[in-house]
């Protein structure tokens, strides 16, 4: 996943078959237990799922007046509705890849203290692509591990090829820096207040170290996410920080720690932007206009284009992951070269999947974006706050960058807002006690959550002071049965 961002398919099929290893795991080891309620998390992916099967199963050819179905994909006596079923099939993998790296995260979730640590991971993968692209542009040793570059040799990419999609990693990880440091600050605003030497209680405490590393994580995130200069990377993280420092200001009492916060990364970033050299970020904004002056050589003219695609396929789309195919069709801007993608999310996921498939894919990421904001002000434990905010800040800045660029089809990007979003839904939906079994149920459900247990310990996650390792009784997996849960002819 780290080299290209999981474009180039040897790197990302390991991460690939490890998802979909895990998941056919965790899959089968609850094959017997009785099936949950159906909802809405069960029921959208299914949905999508048929839909896409739908645009790669063969139709004879008198199908295609009730299909809409148009020349381009007619061929002998039977046709799909996918212009490249190949590539079809492909991002087809990549969607239930996807969907599975949602739920293995919903099972890590279920544990407050083992989400926390995977969220340690996460934090720890935006650090390093952050140094990563510092050193390129600082040092000017522009390759991507033994790989030279041969584009945005002035711009920090990291481990990606194009600065916009290194832009989208890192300001989907960048909230959660902010989140963790408001956590930290505020308790040690509160230990301060405990003494009456508020100063030197304050540098004696314990959180002062964790709030200064969040702090400096924030910062070196920050201002690689500004020299990869992404004009709508940098635009959308504002935002998205904007958004998280709003909420975080939402309860009973109002609180001055988003404002401090907001002033230590703020004199951070500018101090290190101006030290390192702020010129070429600027003279990139200045080139904005001048780049949409020229009509037909801009973005705004393949989503011209790209919606007359979307006129003439409005319910079934294309085909996912065919736009690179379908687009010539409509064509009238960059007529010397290949266009791959609308560079809008929206546009793009539309012409593939028609309009209701668009709303399949976004009408439930606005509605956990949505749940989470209404929950901002509660109390909750075990990190719950900084999870929340963090999701907000991420699942926001993603949604507003997806207006100008196809993260969402960049592989790596797409697995860590999945992921993301899970996390968000983790939050807005704590599960709840399970319904009583039938007899025996207590041995196959601790079956089940043993291969629980095996995803949380397959992750490479560290130990911290503040977040102890987890054992069997501490878990809200429940690995031990519980005895209420067995009926009388089992033995606990």
């Amino acid at each position: 996943m780290l080299a290209f961002g999981g474009t180039s398919t040897p790197f990302f099929c390991i991460a690939q078959l490890t998802i979909l290893l895990l998941g056919m795991l965790v899959l089968f080891s609850r094959l017997r237990s009785p099936l949950n309620t159906i909802r809405p998390a069960h029921t959208i992916p299914l949905l999508l799922v048929a839909l896409v099967l739908l645009q790669i199963v063969p139709f004879p050819t008198s199908f295609a007046p009730l299909l809409q179905a148009r020349r381009e994909v007619l061929q002998g006596s039977s046709f799909t509705l996918s212009f490249a079923p190949y590539q079809t099939v492909s991002y087809f993998l990549l969607l239930v890849t996807l969907w599975t790296a949602f739920y293995l995260t919903l099972v890590v979730c279920k544990d407050g203290k083992a989400r926390t640590r995977f969220l340690y991971v996460l934090l720890a993968l935006g650090t390093f692509e952050a140094l990563y692209g510092l050193v390129q542009y600082l040092t000017g040793w522009q390759q991507i591990f033994t790989y030279v570059k041969k584009y945005y040799l002035e711009d920090a990419t990291g481990t990606y090829i194009n600065r916009n999609h290194f832009a989208g990693l890192l300001e989907m990880l960048l909230p959660f820096a902010v989140g963790l440091g408001l956590q930290h600050l505020r308790t040690l605003r509160r230990v301060s207040r405990r003494s009456e030497e508020r100063v030197r209680a304050a540098l004696s405490a314990r959180e002062l170290v964790p709030l200064l590393l969040a702090v400096f994580v924030c910062v070196i995130i920050f201002t690689a996410l500004v020299f990869s200069r992404s004009r709508m990377g940098i635009a959308s993280t504002v935002a998205s920080l904007l958004v998280v420092l709003t909420c975080a200001t939402r309860g009973p009492r109002p609180e001055r720690s988003p404002s401090l916060m907001a002033a230590l990364l703020s004199l951070g970033v500018i101090g290190l932007a101006m030290w390192i050299g702020s010129d070429p970020v600027i003279t990139r904004f200045e080139t904005l206009a001048r780049e949409y002056a020229q009509t037909d050589q801009n973005r705004v003219s393949i989503w011209r284009d790209t919606w007359k695609l979307i006129r003439q396929h409005p319910l079934l789309g294309t085909g996912l992951g065919t736009f690179s195919v379908a687009y010539p069709s409509v064509q009238t801007a960059f007529l010397n070269y290949g266009v791959e993608h609308a560079h809008c999310d929206y546009l793009e996921v539309t012409t593939d999947l028609g309009v209701p498939g668009a709303v399949l894919v976004f009408g439930p990421i606005f509605w956990v974006l949505a749940q989470a904001v209404r929950g901002c002000g509660k109390v909750e434990d075990g990190g719950g706050n900084f999870v929340r905010l963090g999701c907000i800040g991420s699942i926001s800045a993603i949604l507003m960058h997806c207006f100008t660029d196809f993260n969402l089809y960049i592989p790596g990007n797409a697995l860590v807002f999945f992921v993301v979003v899970a996390l968000a839904w983790s939050i807005i939906s704590p599960q709840g006690p399970s319904p009583p079994h039938r007899s025996g149920s207590c041995s196959e459900e601790a079956g089940a959550n043993s291969i629980s247990e095996i995803v949380l310990r397959t992750l490479p996650l560290g130990r911290d002071a503040n977040c102890p390792s987890i054992s069997p009784s501490e878990s809200s997996l429940r690995l031990i049965p519980h005895p209420q849960r067995c009926h009388s002819n089992v033995s606990v």
